[in-house]
């Protein structure tokens, strides 16, 4: 007997009606035909289940004595031939399955981890900065934004990420740049930490090694934690110097000098809008961008604006904006000496926030400007007062054994021996 797995692959329901009902099952079993599913109507009629592989040899026993009535058909078989056969359905599949496949290679979602003091809208800035957002296209170099991330965010020592289908996971492992303190109780010295004027040194332990004014460098003991001891312990003895260590502390303030060089353009561009203006649409499907601007450009200067009006990631990423492009006439126009030293100040916050501590304190600021051609340089000179006190351990030194003693050595009563 043939297996009854085919009646996955393509089975018929249908009606049979006519006389004797019993007969025509009792061939269909010595004929080995198998039948699902009978069931008795009234006297004349019945419904039941066959195979396709046994439709053939069940038709040359019904002959004309019954009328058979085909219901439906069942199984997988039809259901791909009906599409085959139905265009609009092949092509939907088509396009369901080439959805599929396209929206595989976009980023749909992206799961950021890791993470303590730096907060995740300032990880997901910095990635969609470096060309990695929901939307964007799989095929991006994971190395290369790696390293850009190292350079957008300071404090992270480490970062992964990886696919899991159109999700990507961002675990982010901070850094530390908290200094371990040296213990209490080893000896240590105050140097500084950098080049500067000394302003103001106190001492709380150890010895002042610099007068005001004096310009230490980068390592120079400001603060010694080596204190001389005069011991006059015994009358017919001369005095003897002894050196005790301690763990040095203090306040050390000195005056930083900074200078460094900006420029500035000599002339500001002025756009003055002449009326005229042109609207388009752009389209982003995925990798595929349609922008009306780059096929209709028709003005020598203008200013281009872009709204976005429609964007959605899942299925596929996708946007649609509003463009306006509008017709501009440029004039150069020379800056005013008010505009060049509010830009010159708002240089000099930005050189602050990047290179200078928060807690120092700018005593003094000049400025020299010198115009060379097109553009005007500024030369800034910048006195800050900072806290420049490191503490460094300190390497004791072991005192040279005598060599008369190494060699010889001493008798009992503390003469040589020759």
């Amino acid at each position: 007997m043939r297996s009854n797995g085919s009646f996955f692959a393509y089975t018929k329901v249908i009606r049979v009606e006519g006389f004797e009902q019993q007969k025509l099952l009792s061939q269909c079993l010595q004929k080995k035909i198998i039948l699902r599913k009978i069931r008795f109507e009234n006297n004349l009629s019945m419904t039941m289940e066959i195979r396709d592989q046994d439709w053939d040899a069940f038709l040359a026993i019904v002959k004309r004595r019954y009328r058979v009535t085909i219901l439906r058909e069942n199984g997988y078989k039809p259901l791909i031939l009906r599409a085959l056969h139905r265009k609009s359905t092949l092509v939907g599949v088509l396009l369901f399955l080439l959805i599929l496949i396209y929206q595989a290679s976009f980023i749909s979602e992206i799961r950021v981890q890791g993470y303590e003091r730096i907060e995740e809208a300032t990880i997901r800035q910095a990635l969609k900065e470096v060309g990695f957002y929901e939307g964007c296209n799989k095929n991006i170099d994971i190395n290369e934004v790696k390293t850009q991330m190292f350079q957008k965010l300071d404090n992270i020592s480490w970062i992964g990420i990886k696919y899991n289908g159109s999700m990507a996971e961002v675990t982010i492992v901070e850094g530390t740049k908290e200094i371990k303190p040296v213990d209490a109780n080893t000896p240590v010295h105050v140097v500084a930490s950098k080049d500067g004027y000394i302003e103001k040194v106190i001492a709380r332990e150890g010895t002042v090694q610099v007068p005001k004014g004096a310009f230490v460098k980068k390592g120079d003991i400001v603060i010694s934690g080596e204190l001389l001891i005069v011991d006059k312990a015994y009358a017919d003895r001369s005095e003897e110097e002894l050196i005790r260590y301690v763990h040095a502390n203090g306040e050390v303030k000195a005056r930083i000098l900074y200078r460094f060089h900006r420029y500035q353009d000599k002339y500001s561009l002025i756009k003055k809008h002449t009326g005229k203006h042109l609207y388009g649409f752009a389209i982003k499907f995925g990798s595929f961008e349609f922008n009306t601007a780059k096929w209709l450009w028709p003005y020598d200067a203008s200013i281009y604006e872009e709204k976005t009006v429609g964007k959605f990631i899942r299925p596929i990423p996708c946007q649609f904006s509003i463009i306006k492009t509008s017709e501009v006439e440029l004039y150069r126009q020379k800056r005013t000496d008010e505009e060049i030293k509010e830009m010159a100040n708002l240089q000099i916050r930005r050189y602050q926030k990047e290179k200078i501590p928060e807690n120092a304190q700018i005593i003094n600021k000049s400025l020299k400007f010198e115009e060379k051609e097109n553009i005007i340089e500024v030369t800034v000179m910048l006195h800050a007062l900072e806290e420049i006190g490191s503490e460094k351990p300190i390497v004791k030194k072991i005192p040279e054994p005598n060599m008369q003693e190494a060699e010889g050595g001493m008798n009992p009563i503390g003469e040589p021996i020759n």
